[in-house]
């Protein structure tokens, strides 16, 4: 999803996040409309509703109660209560309403959004020492395989990190990505597997039903996930679970892809002192997920694949230099 932004710093600051909520089947639709007037998105379920998952989603809540089902309105009470933002309701069909109204819809929401802002780090304690290489996870969904492999193919050299790919994928085509990664870029990559560890060189690809979890050893253990899902291998679950162990080690790139997975151990991540980037919205083929991970205000740098790749080579390298003078 394009949310109009025309650089990495207008996207991860300008732009203004509306999280929409509509279960009358129109939310796509609303979604792409309000994208078209240069507003983000990121979509909420009811589910997320009654398990409390709203907060922090966006700077302004679009409730659409368009064909809305009768389950809507027993929820609208804890809606409110949990939203935190200014909340707008719709009850208009979009394909009936005329271009302007789609844009007087978008200025209401940039006029009630609230800013966004960056909450202060919370205190983590990592399980390994501060040095040795860093653990980045890279986050993809639907467009992410293209996006990995042009951030890949754009390093120069294969740098000093070790690499964790969470791509939203089918079970049984993980071997089949890796496989296709391995020929087509200059890295190893592999599936993860029980008592491997990250390596500086080799792509660890996480599995589609198993968890990865870390061995004080820093070996993989992987544990069947037993929690329905939309999208797996949920990439929350990973970036937290690398957050907690690694602490300042850690670093994720989120890549293209629909819905909001990575929020969450986005948050993680940049609560652990880890670095946190994200693809922009113009090089993306979907941009909700990275957009989404921008809204929180823990994204410090977005970009196409390729600058995104420069950028990591140049920070390893300042942060070398900055430990060797240490």
């Amino acid at each position: 999803m394009d949310t109009g932004g025309n650089s990495p710093s207008s996207d991860a600051v300008g732009t203004v996040t509306v999280a929409i909520l509509s279960p009358g089947g129109q939310g796509e639709a609303l979604a792409a409309a309000l994208e078209g007037c240069g507003l983000a998105t990121c979509r909420l379920g009811l589910e997320d509703v009654r398990s409390g998952r709203t907060p922090d989603r966006g700077q302004a809540l679009l409730v659409d109660l368009h064909r809305a089902p009768d389950g809507m309105l027993d929820v609208l009470d804890e809606l409110i209560d949990q939203a935190g933002v200014p909340v707008l309701f719709n009850e208009a069909g979009l394909a009936e309403q005329p271009r302007a109204w789609v844009r007087r819809l978008a200025r209401k929401l940039r006029s009630i959004a609230v800013p966004r802002t960056i909450r202060p780090a919370a205190t983590v304690t990592p399980q390994v020492p501060p040095t040795g290489p860093m653990v980045w996870v890279l986050g993809a969904s639907f467009g992410g395989p293209e996006a990995v492999k042009r951030f890949l193919d754009a390093m120069p050299e294969v740098p000093p990190v070790c690499f964790l790919l969470a791509q939203h994928i089918g079970e049984g085509f993980v071997d089949l990505l890796a496989s296709q990664l391995t020929r087509s870029t200059r890295f190893r990559v592999r599936p993860a597997a029980d008592g491997q560890r990250p390596e500086p060189g080799i792509i660890h690809v996480a599995p589609v039903e198993s968890r990865i979890r870390f061995e004080p050893s820093e070996t993989f253990r992987l544990e069947p996930d037993t929690v329905r899902r939309p999208h797996r291998p949920s990439i929350d679950c990973l970036l937290e679970e690398v957050a907690a162990f690694y602490g300042p080690r850690a670093g994720v790139i989120v890549f293209s892809g629909m819905g909001d997975d990575g929020v969450r151990g986005a948050r993680a991540v940049a609560d652990a002192g880890g670095q946190v980037w994200a693809q922009d919205s113009d090089s993306c083929t979907i941009s909700s997920m990275p957009d989404c991970a921008a809204a929180t205000g823990v994204v410090s740098r977005r970009g196409p694949p390729e600058a995104l790749a420069k950028a990591l080579v140049e920070y390893l390298q300042a942060r070398e230099t900055t430990r060797a003078a240490q």
